[in-house]
């Protein structure tokens, strides 16, 4: 046993005195010097800002431009660069903006799948989408953070055929069509066939399953329409009748 683990277990008075000293240093804090750590603080802050902003304008961005089959003027990358998986073909806008957290995958059972983000659309940290047939969104779309689009299933549903490691059937596949203005909230799902209007809203956490009408809110699992293009609420109506 070294001396180290007997100072562990506190074994005789000069490894408990070691050990109390330790933990001592450990709870010790240095005093603050107001000049001093002023300017630290402020030199930690330009430090990140400036240094964050090169690494997106000279690495991060020119980086993704070259993975995008095409993209417009404006991009604005955070956190680094999304990942582009199975020949996925990306078509942005002007003035994207994207997360370097977000996942984006295309689906090998189709020649040159594609995901297309139109001008102005804010794509939040941890999106991600599955592509096989086309995604489509429009421009002014804010997606919120870990908001997902599935318009491929991926595996097959015959389970001899998922152990073989084989992939879904084309025919699995329906494209995702984000109209313009729609606002999809934090952790929703959107599903394979489904079209969500211009305009509409699908709240945070929903399970989008089927179309979503123009100007309308969505809510729930399966989402429903919580309110249409007046604003007035299902069940206010249901009220008043």
């Amino acid at each position: 046993m070294s001396y180290l683990d007997r100072v562990r277990r506190r074994e005789g008075r000069v490894a408990d005195a070691l050990y109390r000293g330790y933990k001592g240093m450990q709870r010790m804090n240095m005093p603050e010097i107001p000049f001093l750590y002023g300017v630290l603080a402020k030199e930690r802050m330009a430090r990140r800002h400036v240094g964050g902003w090169l690494k997106r304008k000279f690495y991060d961005e020119p980086l993704f431009r070259r993975q995008c089959h095409s993209c417009g003027h404006g991009l604005c990358l955070f956190d680094g660069i999304p990942s582009v998986w199975g020949g996925l073909c990306v078509e942005l806008g002007d003035n994207v903006v994207m997360h370097g957290t977000s996942t984006l995958v295309g689906a090998k059972v189709f020649d040159n799948p594609r995901l297309v983000i139109g001008d102005r659309s804010h794509c939040g940290s941890y999106f991600s989408v599955s592509v096989g047939a086309d995604i489509i969104i429009g421009s002014d779309v804010l997606i919120a953070n870990r908001v997902s689009l599935f318009a491929y299933d991926s595996h097959p549903r015959d389970a001899v055929a998922r152990a073989a490691g084989l992939p879904a059937e084309p025919a699995s596949s329906r494209p995702i069509v984000i109209e313009d203005g729609a606002w999809i909230c934090m952790g929703s799902i959107i599903l394979k066939g489904v079209t969500v209007g211009e305009n509409a809203i699908v709240a945070a956490g929903s399970v989008v399953v089927e179309d979503v009408p123009p100007n309308s809110v969505v809510g729930g699992n399966p989402a429903r329409v919580l309110a249409g293009p007046s604003g007035t609420s299902r069940q206010a109506r249901t009220r008043r009748v």
